[in-house]
């Protein structure tokens, strides 16, 4: 882990997964500050692991007779 990513802002992140010789640290880091509950998402910036719990997220259609448990 390079330590200078530390002091990026959280747009500055945005910019930098953005970037190609950047982007594994900078979403690291990203990914890092979203376990501890730092990332105030100022950017709007979703991951591709976000967007696939998205997807489970969806309404699921059952067969008849079928009924959803809470």
């Amino acid at each position: 882990m390079q330590l200078k990513f530390l002091t990026y802002t959280d747009s500055e992140l945005v910019v930098l997964a953005t970037a190609r010789d950047t982007r594994i640290e900078a979403k690291k880091e990203i990914h890092r500050r979203k376990r501890v509950g730092s990332w105030r998402l100022i950017a709007g910036w979703r991951s591709e692991i976000n967007e696939e719990e998205n997807q489970e997220n969806q309404e699921r259609v059952y067969a008849p007779g079928v009924e959803k448990l809470s």
